[in-house]
């Protein structure tokens, strides 16, 4: 056999045959750890549970339950978010891609469905005053975390260098999940059940820093994970283009496609694509290879970011609401979109902020710039809005609508252009900074800090 023909079979071996792998030196020296299909296909299940929970809090907020629904969504988000940040910082040092690994994975993904058919009952309960955590739920995310404790045990068996944490992890994911499933069981006010889940939650965020700190970093890789949480981002992208779908469909079945109809359109793809743009535009994959210890800040900062991106979904669904005729104002529409785009712009702004490390006041007329637009479209809204509900077939109110969309979407424009002209430099410049001395050593910045992108 020549040695080309040995080189194909090994290749082909590692890829059509998934019986059982070591879980250590899985990925060739010289090389970082790649995205695999079946964590694209895992993705994928749970951008539906962030449409899903879109959906629900804009039929909510719809309803008048702005607060309920905004509390449900935010707790929907961040069980399914938490869910996956910790089997991806799992994935990213032990996915090996074998046969208990893919069950694993795909038993995880059954969890997150069951998850989502609990949202509808939790978004209700919610409304009523009641526990949002209801047992469909909590069964749900039973599903997605026993696997990865019986992961992480496996880790702890086999990789001996990282065996104390890999123990710590499987421990500490037991008992925070031991508490959400108390949380649904034990009947209790909604007050107690949201305290007790936010207290396990800081609970388990700190004690994985402890982990890592305190008892050695697992073998995660920074490429590997900055290209996950990219790659989770990009994808929650497609409720924002689904929603300006939606809007644009339900105009122009009321009034076939005219200006405005051309306008809403364009203005959603461009926020889309803007917001894409932005994200991009901090070097996540640079500064976690220089500085992992910044990673745990950087990746709880992303659960905000899956939270606002699907909520400018949510914002656009009920514009379309709004065009089939509702109870909502103009500046009700205009606040739901506003809110979420500027978080996502802040948060984009905080992100580098994070990584990099370094501040200073010449960042802040970037930002100003670019929440201007946002401030202008909610002076449209006051100005053009009564407080009579939005009436698509009224002249003014439907070109208020339009502006005010195209507004939103100028807002990540603002922020892009911005960073291409004049943030660009300030980037390169921190990461001058930030690079490692021969010794392992920072170097010292020369002056104050930079200006975000």
């Amino acid at each position: 056999m020549s040695h080309d023909d040995a080189q194909l079979r090994s290749e082909l071996k590692n890829d059509l045959r998934h019986r059982l792998r070591p879980l250590t030196n899985i990925v060739p020296r010289g090389r970082g750890r790649q995205v695999t299909p079946l964590e694209l296909l895992y993705d994928l299940v749970y951008v539906i549970a962030f449409g899903a929970a879109a959906e629900e809090v804009a039929a909510s907020i719809a309803d008048g339950h702005v607060a309920a629904g905004i509390g449900a969504y935010l707790f929907a988000i961040f069980a399914v978010g938490w869910s996956w940040l910790n089997f991806t910082w799992y994935a990213s040092a032990y996915g090996n891609d074998d046969a208990i690994f893919r069950v694993a994975t795909i038993v995880q993904m059954v969890g997150a469905l069951v998850l989502v058919f609990g949202l509808p009952q939790s978004f209700h309960d919610a409304a009523e005053g009641q526990n949002p955590n209801n047992l469909f739920i909590a069964i749900g995310y039973l599903v997605m975390r026993v696997p990865l404790i019986l992961l992480w045990l496996r880790a702890a068996r086999q990789d001996e260098e990282h065996r104390r944490s890999a123990r710590a992890y499987a421990v500490t994911v037991s008992l925070a999940q031991l508490g959400w499933l108390l949380t649904a069981i034990i009947p209790m006010p909604a007050i107690v059940a949201v305290v007790a889940l936010a207290v396990l939650v800081g609970i388990e965020m700190v004690v994985r820093v402890l982990i890592e700190q305190r008892l050695g970093r697992t073998p995660w890789e920074p490429g590997h994970i900055a290209e996950r949480f990219g790659l989770l981002t990009l994808i929650a992208l497609g409720e924002v283009v689904a929603a300006t779908t939606r809007t644009v469909v339900v105009l122009t079945e009321e009034q076939g496609w005219s200006v405005g109809a051309v306008m809403i359109a364009a203005s959603g793809l461009v926020l889309a694509a803007g917001i894409w743009w932005a994200y991009y535009l901090v070097p996540s994959a640079v500064m976690l290879r220089r500085r992992p210890e910044r990673v745990f800040a950087w990746r709880y900062t992303h659960l905000l970011v899956w939270a606002a991106i699907p909520a400018v979904g949510a914002g656009l669904r009920l514009a379309a609401e709004a065009l089939e005729g509702g109870e909502l104002t103009l500046l009700g529409i205009t606040v739901a979109l506003v809110v979420p785009v500027g978080a996502v712009i802040v948060l984009v702004f905080l992100l580098w902020s994070i990584l990099m490390r370094s501040y200073d006041l010449t960042h802040i007329p970037l930002l100003a710039a670019t929440l201007v637009p946002l401030v202008a479209a909610i002076v449209v809204a006051v100005i053009a809005g009564t407080d009579e509900p939005f009436d698509a077939h009224d002249t003014v109110d439907l070109a208020a609508l339009v502006a005010v969309i195209a507004l939103v979407a100028l807002s990540a424009v603002v922020e892009v252009v911005g960073h291409e002209i004049v943030g660009y430099s300030h980037t390169v410049r921190a990461l001058e900074r930030n690079a490692p001395r021969p010794g392992g050593q920072n170097v010292s910045p020369s002056r104050p800090g930079t200006p975000m992108p």
